[in-house]
C-alpha cells in the first residue's frame, strides 16, 4: 500500500499517530454492538495486532452470551461474559457500531409484539451502559444527537463558523419549487432525520409525493466542486477526495478514485469543535469543495463508516481511534 501519509492537524491540537503504549498491565477494549459490521471487526483486528485484548459483545447476545450490572450509587459496574468478569475499571474503552435492524437471539421466538419490545428493551439497556461507563466510548449514544435532526445539524453546524449550503425543510410543494427556482433547478434532497438515505436531485416525482402528502425533507443548493470526507478522531483531521461523477458516491457506482487530501487548518479547527461541542471521540463530516476552494459542510456523521477510506488511501484512521481510547484513561 506504500507510505503512511502523514495526517493534517488542526493548530494546537496533539497529533495522536499509531502508537504502543507500556502500560504494565493488560490492555482490554470492547467492540459492542453488530459483529457482522466491517469496521468492528476490522478494529478489532488491529487491536489484537498491538496485543489488546478485546472484548466482543454482541448486541444480539445480551442476556445469552454476556450480561452487565451497574450500581449507580457507587458508580461500579461489571460485564460478564462466559464465565469471566471484567470490571468497568477494567476497560479502557469501547467501539460501538449498532446494527439498524438487530435480531432475536438465535433459537428465540416470542409473539411478534414481545419480539419488538425486546429488542427495543436491549438496545435501551446497552445505550444506558454505554453512557455510565467510566471508561471512553466511541461514541456515547447520548452525544451527536444533532444528527437525528439534520435540520438543526445545519443550524449547528452553520453557528459553529462553517460554510453550509442553502438549505429548506419542507413538505410543502409551493415552497418546494420556490427553493428549486431560486437556485436554478440544481436542488439535493435528503432525509431529515438521522437515518442513512440516498442523496439525489429534486424531481418532479418528489413534488408528487408532497402533493399526496409525506414527511418534510431537507433540500439543499448543489454545489459544484468536489467531495471530501474529513474522518477527525481526537486532535487529528484525516482528509480524503472521492473521484466521483454521481450525485452520491456512497450508492450511485460512482466513486472510482480516494486521494489523501490536505484539510486547511480553519476547517480542521472547527470539525474538532464538533468534537469538542458533541462529546464525540471519531465523527466523519462531508464537505463539497469548489473550484475556487471554498469548503462546504454538508452534515457530520458520528457513526462513520471510515473503513473504505483507510483501505482506499492507507491513512491510519483505525490506529488512530485505538489511541485514543488508550490516551483518554491513562494515568
Amino acid at each position: 500500500m506504500g507510505s503512511i501519509p502523514n495526517p493534517i492537524c488542526a493548530p494546537a491540537k496533539p497529533s495522536i499517530g499509531p502508537q504502543t503504549y507500556s502500560l504494565g498491565c493488560t490492555v482490554t477494549i470492547c467492540l459492542i454492538g453488530d459483529h457482522r459490521d466491517l469496521s468492528l471487526t476490522y478494529v478489532g483486528w488491529l487491536a489484537r495486532r498491538r496485543e489488546i485484548e478485546v472484548l466482543l459483545l454482541d448486541e444480539e447476545q445480551l442476556g445469552v452470551e454476556w450480561e452487565f450490572g451497574y450500581d449507580p450509587t457507587l458508580g461500579a459496574g461489571r460485564v460478564s461474559q462466559r464465565g469471566a468478569t471484567f470490571t468497568f475499571e477494567s476497560i479502557r474503552g469501547a467501539v460501538v457500531r449498532f446494527n439498524p435492524q438487530p435480531a432475536m437471539p438465535e433459537g428465540v421466538t416470542l409473539p411478534r409484539d414481545e419480539e419488538v419490545l425486546m429488542i427495543v428493551e436491549r438496545r435501551l439497556a446497552i445505550e444506558h451502559l454505554l453512557n455510565v461507563a467510566p471508561f471512553a466510548v466511541a461514541n456515547r449514544p447520548n452525544c451527536g444527537r444533532s444528527n437525528g435532526s439534520k435540520p438543526y445539524q445545519m443550524a449547528t453546524l452553520a453557528g459553529l463558523g462553517f460554510e453550509v449550503p442553502r438549505w429548506l425543510a419542507t413538505n410543502d410543494e409551493a415552497a418546494a419549487k420556490e427553493f428549486v427556482a431560486e437556485h436554478n433547478g440544481r436542488v439535493i434532497c435528503k432525509s431529515c432525520s438521522g437515518l442513512r438515505s440516498r442523496v439525489r436531485f429534486v424531481s418532479d416525482e418528489l413534488f408528487e409525493r408532497m402533493k399526496d402528502g409525506t414527511s418534510p425533507v431537507l433540500l439543499q443548493d448543489w454545489v459544484p466542486g468536489r467531495d471530501v470526507r474529513v474522518h477527525v478522531v481526537s486532535g487529528v483531521a484525516f482528509g480524503t477526495e472521492i473521484v466521483s461523477d454521481g450525485v452520491d458516491y456512497r450508492f450511485d457506482g460512482g466513486a472510482q478514485e480516494y486521494r489523501v487530501c490536505s484539510v486547511p487548518p480553519g476547517v480542521a479547527e472547527l470539525c474538532l469543535r464538533v468534537l469538542e461541542l458533541e462529546g464525540l471521540i471519531i465523527a466523519g463530516l462531508d464537505f463539497r469543495v469548489t473550484p475556487e476552494g471554498a469548503w462546504y459542510c454538508l452534515e457530520s456523521n458520528p457513526v462513520p463508516t471510515f473503513l473504505p477510506y483507510e483501505m482506499m488511501t492507507g491513512q491510519p484512521i483505525g490506529d488512530a481511534l485505538l489511541d485514543a481510547l488508550i490516551a483518554a484513561n491513562r494515568d
